[in-house]
């Protein structure tokens, strides 16, 4: 229901309550049951009978259409030739695997923010961003049925520390498949994303 509601700022910036009410095609109580909660959750303002986005929810709006879309994930290789820092995965999917360190891509971050405080964070390494090796789409199916989608930001890494590096040779079947294939067929590219700023 929240979400459906939320759905309607995408169109428009504020909207009327009875409005709202005649969109959903709902009993005006059960709405404004879930209208005080956003109001509440700081996610909607209310002024007089109109309602809008409050502004710390407006990064809501790309996600607010009822379609999945894919999640943008940075993936960071720290290593030499043959070895490389990799971590068992504690999450699903691809639980108990082993696979590159990585983590989304958090609002206004840049990719070398991104890799230096996923691997502090993480990890507690500190790490330098070199290079950003590639781009993939990832599909992840189960059985016949597509469950995720990443966008896979493939990252280069330097750092003075000693972390333990994995042979990569020796662990092929214990590595998430699509990081192995990013470890052995990306490695040597360079690749530029340009980080643009824009005003509403």
């Amino acid at each position: 229901m929240e979400s459906k509601i939320l759905e309607l700022f995408l169109y428009k910036e504020k909207i009327k309550f009875n409005e709202i009410v005649k969109t959903l095609k709902l009993r005006s109580n059960k709405v404004a049951y879930h209208l005080k909660k956003l109001v509440k959750e700081g996610i909607l303002e209310k002024f007089q009978n109109e309602y809008s986005l409050s502004k710390t929810s407006e990064k809501l709006i790309p996600y607010l259409s009822n379609k999945k879309s894919p999640l943008p994930a940075i993936l960071i290789r720290i290593g030499n030739k043959d070895k490389v820092f990799l971590c068992e995965r504690e999450k699903r999917p691809f639980k108990g695997k082993l696979g590159l360190p990585g983590g989304r891509l958090l609002l206004g971050e840049s990719i070398s923010q991104a890799v230096k405080r996923i691997m502090k964070e993480k990890y507690s390494i500190n790490a330098k961003f070199d290079r950003i090796n590639s781009i993939a789409l990832e599909h992840v199916k189960d059985k016949k049925l597509m469950v995720h989608s990443f966008i896979l930001i493939f990252t280069e890494a330097k750092t003075k520390d000693k972390p333990h590096l994995t042979n990569i040779e020796e662990n092929k079947k214990r590595i998430i498949s699509s990081d192995y294939q990013l470890l052995k067929n990306n490695r040597y590219y360079k690749i530029k994303i340009k980080t643009l700023y824009s005003h509403d």
